[in-house]
């Protein structure tokens, strides 16, 4: 700015619109360096003033924020009646799983097999080979058989 700084704000002020207040009036008629700060002010608001009255008047473009938002609400009205489709389904099939439970048919209990049973962990843990680890072969006898093919095969 190159008229005087105290009056900054109040020059500002009045090139956008605002009366001048009679202090700024009275400096106005003898500052010539404020004149044309507010001279100079004035056509910037009024540059800024059409080009904003030119840009509104275009045309928004093709996929402008406005096109851009009613695509996206149109699409969000469609997907909403997948997923209430989706909802009822699910609640179907929440549904038909209760009754299934519900009309399940209620076990038997067989006191005798229960207390017949016994935990197969010790058969399937146990390897292949340890018959030999605790049975020691009589004498003329070996844990291997020699077939006349020459294969092995443990008894």
């Amino acid at each position: 700015m190159t008229g005087c700084t105290e009056w900054k704000e109040a020059i500002a002020e009045c090139a956008l619109g605002k009366m001048p207040e009679p202090d700024l009036a009275a400096h106005l008629a003898i500052c010539l360096l404020c004149q044309d700060e507010l001279r100079e002010s004035r056509a910037m608001a009024a540059r800024i003033d059409a080009a904003l009255h030119r840009r509104a008047a275009v045309e928004p473009p093709l996929y402008g924020p406005e096109r851009v938002m009613a695509r996206l609400h149109a699409q969000a009205n469609i997907r909403g009646w997948w997923r209430w489709t989706a909802v009822g389904s699910a609640l179907a099939a929440v549904s038909i799983a209760i009754v299934m439970w519900v009309r399940r048919p209620a076990p038997e209990a067989d006191v005798t097999s229960l207390s017949k049973w016994r935990s197969p962990t010790q058969s399937l843990l146990r390897p292949p080979v340890a018959a030999a680890w605790t049975t020691r072969p009589s004498l003329g006898e070996g844990f291997f058989k020699i077939k006349p093919a020459g294969e092995i095969h443990a008894q």
